[in-house]
């Protein structure tokens, strides 16, 4: 269209014409989610379940998707201030450039802040929040649909497998002093750093695009097949709850009390978050975190996750998640959480969740041809 001796050309609203950005983004996002069918079905079947369940027990006032809606948020606000401000600071110390802000620049335009890695990111951003939100108020409801009974059952068990004697026995003469049990618990409550650390870097990455979704697969799976599933029918509580659940003699009275001695040298705060687990369990509510559940140990299943994920990725994340496997494994029959048959019920489970996981995905990336998935220049 002409005006005078200026040559004006018809916009795309008016032409009806699709700018190629816009089918980019368009079919980027479609991918994405064709990608993550599988992952997003999961969630929303298990919301769905969970709320359901929730509504069958008459404890609609409990079920909470969006219960970590406001931890998400601060979780992704300390990931971005140490991600910029820590990346410069390895970019001056170990890269050290020519043009410090033209690399940095560079990098973040064409590597990290790609529009197809940020659109891949984008299904675990606004679905693992829902899903440990209906994880939750599913667990806390744990005790309501299958009283807890096997805590007794579980403490047999592991003394048959280990020589007559409860395992936290065996530890003792090892853990038993002030100084080696407060540094388990520093390691154990770094848990849940451990594991948004671990998620962001699946999230993010896409170098292996088929171990990322089969981490993402099995990192749902065992949270509903180990930590609901299992975990209502093999209802138990642990050893730190024994004496108040059972009402029989309990034997892990002496692990406690040293503990509590503890905890007069060296802070232990896995008591303080035991009781409030307990004052919950009483209370009936709900919270971030809440609910108690033993058997299999959720803890120990996602530490030998990342171990997984760490060989995959290569020798050194391998060596060093596979040492703090060890160590929260340890750390949770030590501080009383868990019976070590949880532990190993926990690691068993997770192994077969993520061989069936990789069999579902079989031998090809997420994408169209099994093409690796690359982030956009």
């Amino acid at each position: 269209m002409t005006f005078g001796s200026e040559s004006v050309e018809p916009t795309s609203e008016q032409t009806g014409e699709v700018r190629p950005q816009a089918v980019g983004f368009g079919a980027d996002l479609l991918a994405v989610l064709r990608d993550h069918g599988l992952f997003i079905a999961l969630v929303l079947g298990y919301t769905l379940a969970g709320w359901v369940t929730t509504s069958l027990l008459g404890a609609e006032e409990r079920f909470g998707p969006l219960l970590y809606s406001r931890t998400l948020a601060v979780i992704i606000g300390v990931f971005l201030v140490a991600f910029f401000g820590g990346y410069p600071i390895y970019v001056m110390a170990v890269v050290r450039p020519k043009r410090l802000t033209a690399y940095i620049v560079a990098n973040m335009r064409d590597r990290f802040l790609t529009r197809r890695r940020l659109l891949a990111a984008l299904p675990v951003f606004v679905f693992i929040p829902v899903f440990l939100g209906a994880f939750t108020s599913l667990k806390s409801l744990i005790p309501v649909m299958n009283p807890y009974g096997w805590d007794v059952t579980f403490t047999e068990w592991d003394r048959i497998l280990h020589g007559g004697l409860d395992p936290w026995q065996l530890l003792q003469p090892l853990l038993g002093h002030p100084l080696i049990s407060a540094s388990i618990n520093l390691t154990y409550n770094s848990w849940l750093a451990v594991l948004y650390i671990v998620l962001l870097w699946q999230t993010f990455s896409t170098r292996n695009p088929r171990l990322r979704m089969q981490f993402l697969l099995t990192f749902v799976l065992a949270w509903i097949v180990l930590g609901t599933i299992a975990a209502t029918a093999l209802s138990s509580a642990g050893p730190v709850y024994f004496g108040r659940i059972t009402g029989v003699e309990d034997p892990f009275a002496p692990l406690m009390a040293y503990l509590q001695s503890v905890n007069e040298i060296y802070p232990v705060g896995a008591l303080n978050a035991q009781e409030f687990l307990w004052k919950i369990y009483q209370g009936g509510g709900n919270a971030p975190g809440s609910g108690i559940s033993a058997m299999p140990s959720l803890h120990v299943a996602m530490v030998f996750l990342f171990a997984l994920v760490g060989w995959r990725s290569g020798p050194v994340p391998g060596i060093v998640l596979t040492a703090y496997a060890v160590v929260i494994f340890i750390g949770s029959v030590h501080l009383g959480w868990h019976y070590a048959i949880d532990g190993y019920v926990g690691i068993a489970g997770t192994w077969l969740i993520w061989k069936f996981a990789g069999f579902v995905l079989g031998p090809r990336a997420p994408g169209s041809a099994g093409v690796p998935f690359r982030p956009a220049g």
